[in-house]
């Protein structure tokens, strides 16, 4: 199989597809784009440019979510509870770190970002965080590809593809793995009594 080949033949439809894919599961994005950014003929500033815009706008859209649950009056209850005031505390205070913990720490991204937008975390701040982020997630994995491509040769870039499609494999099942895990967890927990 020849992924220049496939790739020419996809040229009208795959920059649309990086820009929504981080929407779908945004590691997977990353690790096609940096892949599809090493092929011949891709042009991987302009596939940069485009992975990253469609990383801003799938974490503004979790963040906006999560701004969007106070519309709920069982939301804005949760809001108000003692706990949840002192995590909102929290999170406005260190913006910063939770922000680059959602962005670096697998698992964490989309519960974080919901949380920054539940918890009314400014806007400014977060988009610039979200943005210098993306970049600098995007930068480091096409950065990797594209320097393994030149250190290895010709050949390692024709294995590339390959090596990136049993990566996102790899993160797609472990993600599942940790899905099925937790969720098993929470069902074998006994229900907490009921108080009298």
């Amino acid at each position: 199989m020849n992924w220049a080949d496939i790739f020419e033949h996809a040229r009208e439809w795959i920059y649309p597809l990086i820009l929504v894919a981080p929407f779908i599961q945004e590691d997977t994005a990353v690790v096609g784009a940096a892949a599809y950014a090493t092929t011949p003929g891709a042009n991987p500033w302009l596939t940069l440019v485009f992975l990253v815009i469609g990383i801003i706008a799938s974490d503004l859209w979790k963040y906006w979510i999560g701004r969007a649950a106070h519309v709920f009056k069982w939301t804005r209850r949760q809001a108000e509870r003692s706990a949840v005031l002192a995590a909102q505390d929290r999170v406005h205070k260190h913006l910063l770190t939770t922000l680059l913990v959602a962005r670096f720490l697998p698992g964490t991204r989309i519960p974080l970002f919901i949380a920054a937008g539940f918890f009314k975390a400014p806007l400014r701040p977060t988009v610039i965080i979200i943005s210098i982020t993306a970049l600098a997630y995007g930068a480091l994995v096409f950065g990797i590809f594209i320097g393994l491509g030149r250190i290895l040769g010709e050949q390692a870039q024709q294995a590339i593809p390959y090596v990136a499609l049993g990566l996102v494999v790899v993160v797609m099942v472990l993600q599942l793995a940790h899905y099925l895990w937790s969720r098993r967890a929470r069902l074998s927990r006994p229900a907490a009594e009921p108080m009298s």
